[in-house]
């Protein structure tokens, strides 16, 4: 799984770095040139949306989603064992319908192009299911681990318990 961490952050890096090019020009041509190019604005909002999805994915092996857990630290540790497995559970089948439902996404929009750039809208889109997926895998070694009772301190993939 550090490999997949580690390969996940550069490819979060590289997409940050050509949203930082991007901008640099899009600025660069609307305040020096006075004439910026209209592409520019569509690409760094595509390079976006990848890497939120892959961040969030990623978020989810490192266990850093916001989470209330006010119900957790006040039951007994078999307990949080428990009410951790239900909660994966649930999120993973909450995933599993982004998955879906973003290949679904995917395939509808696969003959639809942008306006600026000309790029094929699927590939726009796939950011969605893969970041789902990408989810997936790290909630169901969690759920594993939880299983199995390997979970210590980190009970839940967004959930501490001291």
């Amino acid at each position: 799984m550090r490999a997949l961490d580690r390969f996940l952050f550069v490819t979060i890096g590289l997409l940050l770095l050509g949203m930082v090019v991007d901008v640099a020009i899009q600025v660069f041509f609307r305040y020096v040139i006075e004439d910026p190019p209209t592409w520019t604005e569509e690409l760094a909002r595509y390079l976006f949306a990848w890497q939120i999805f892959i961040a969030a994915g990623l978020a989810f092996g490192r266990g850093s989603h916001i989470v209330v857990d006010v119900l957790l630290l006040v039951l007994p540790s078999g307990k949080q064992r428990l009410l951790a497995g239900v909660t994966d559970a649930i999120v993973l089948g909450f995933l599993s319908v982004l998955v879906w439902l973003g290949i679904s996404m995917v395939q509808l929009t696969s003959n639809t192009y942008s306006t600026a750039m000309g790029l094929n809208m699927g590939i726009v889109y796939a950011s969605l299911p893969l970041g789902a997926a990408i989810s997936v895998l790290y909630v169901v070694m969690h759920l594993i681990n939880v299983v199995r009772g390997k979970v210590g301190q980190n009970v839940a993939p967004s959930v501490r318990v001291d």
